[in-house]
């Protein structure tokens, strides 16, 4: 991931560089590395959103799980079952979320 992120400076400063294009194909080439660059940043962004977002849902689960257990205590095996099948799920999800989005800067 992090290696990623340090590509796109090189990539944007490939843009940079050149100052007057002398042919239209040198102008198309630094619009692809620029598109490029904007590629890698929005998939690393995006994963990054990703992970905090499964992140705070899985947190959010497991305290209220162990809420509704300190109230119920009980109802603790039941709880504690439900909320593994649901972070096994979010989890799930997080990883389809996290391939679609690496695979999308490729």
């Amino acid at each position: 991931m992090l290696e990623m992120i340090m590509m796109v400076p090189m990539m944007l400063a490939e843009v940079a560089t050149e100052v007057k294009p002398e042919s239209s194909m040198q102008v198309i080439h630094n619009f692809d590395a620029l598109a490029k660059g904007l590629g890698v940043l929005g998939g690393v962004l995006g994963a990054g959103l990703i992970v905090i977002g499964a992140g705070k849902g899985i947190g959010q689960l497991a305290g209220s799980a162990v809420e509704a257990i300190a109230r119920q205590p009980e109802a603790g095996g039941r709880i504690f079952t439900t909320m593994i099948i649901a972070a096994a799920l979010i989890e799930g999800v997080t990883l389809f979320a996290l391939i679609i989005c690496l695979l999308a800067v490729l």
